[in-house]
């Protein structure tokens, strides 16, 4: 049951736990390529993000009738 509920957290946490660490680098960084290199790789995980999807969820989730 834990196994599950772990795989299931990281499942729905997956882009935005390498987003900060990719912030976390380019706040951090006083290297300009590694900057660089560091604001597209953010970039290219913050458009794998599937915003539509996240707006289905959260509409779901304000649902009464997913509550009962």
């Amino acid at each position: 049951m834990s196994c599950r509920l772990f795989w299931r957290t990281v499942r729905l946490t997956y882009p935005w736990i390498p987003l900060t660490v990719m912030l976390w680098r380019v706040a951090t960084s006083t290297d300009n390529l590694r900057r660089t290199h560091a604001q597209i790789r953010f970039w290219l995980l913050y458009s794998r993000i599937d915003f539509g999807n996240l707006l289905a969820i959260a509409i779901d989730l304000i649902q009464p009738e997913y509550w009962v």
